[in-house]
């Protein structure tokens, strides 16, 4: 799903509110070896620790989707983020105000300038389409609705530089949107049954009708398919469990008491 205007449904909402702005001096490729039951649930940047700047980032990002509003100086109202020029422009100067510029000039404009338009429209674009992607997976799995419409075809729907040639085998392809290929094979990214399937990924998912499902073979046709929202809740939490003692080790050492390891089970403190 792109966005190009806020989408204020509650399952999108509810999503973006659940997750903690985490700070952490760690790069994306040692954010991905983070276990996904803490990504899922947290609002991170690549090598950004400052939690102020990601709490301001999680907080516009609520105020575009739930199209909230403010009153201007001048007595007018006003959307406090519009839209994702707004969002850029407002992290932005709260990136400078807080001495947060690029390390040095060739970097600056790139994306590991925290102040440049790509990367901080990456953010935008990557928590939106999470937000919104997860909704629309979340209003999916309803019972009615998932039998209504028990597929869905994993389609292109932006042009991207150099296609991955992981998702070039499943373009086109339908399957049913409780099949675990979705998270285990098509999103090897984040690992979840939603997307954004990747980062700067272009594709996204339409809806299959029961009859075309039922023709090509995915189910019969009086079969009827049971919501995957709980067993796939009890799976990201328990995936942690296969955790070697390094990676743990590694864990502690980054955020220390903002985790807690119970048994299997790792969580960041204080979530609900």
């Amino acid at each position: 799903m792109q966005f190009v205007m806020p989408i204020p449904f509650d399952e999108a909402l509810d999503k973006i509110g659940r997750k903690s702005p985490v700070g952490a001096q760690l790069s994306s490729s040692q954010w991905a070896d983070v276990p996904v039951a803490l990504r899922e649930r947290a609002i991170f940047s690549a090598n950004v620790e400052n939690v102020r700047f990601l709490q301001r980032a999680q907080d516009a990002i609520t105020d575009f989707l739930s199209a909230n509003k403010v009153t201007l100086p001048d007595g007018q109202t006003a959307l406090a983020t519009g839209g994702r020029a707004a969002f850029v422009q407002q992290l932005r100067e709260f990136a400078q105000a807080n001495g947060m510029g690029p390390l040095d000039a060739e970097s600056a404009g790139g994306l590991q300038d925290i102040t440049s338009e790509r990367r901080l429209g990456l953010i935008f674009d990557t928590l939106t389409r999470q937000a919104g992607d997860y909704g629309y997976w979340k209003q999916g799995q309803n019972i009615d609705v998932l039998n209504e419409f028990p597929a869905q075809r994993f389609i292109r729907v932006i042009d991207v530089k150099e296609p991955r040639t992981l998702h070039v085998q499943y373009e086109d392809q339908v399957y049913l949107k409780t099949d675990p290929i979705w998270a285990r094979q098509i999103n090897q990214d984040f690992h979840v049954p939603w997307g954004p399937w990747g980062w700067g990924c272009g594709h996204s998912v339409e809806d299959v009708d029961r009859t075309e499902a039922v023709s090509l073979g995915l189910l019969a046709p009086n079969q009827r398919l049971q919501p995957e929202v709980k067993s796939f809740n009890e799976n990201l939490q328990a995936s942690v469990s296969g955790i070697v003692p390094a990676l743990l080790d590694f864990l502690k050492g980054v955020f220390g008491d903002r985790i807690a390891i119970r048994g299997d089970v790792i969580e960041w403190r204080g979530y609900a």
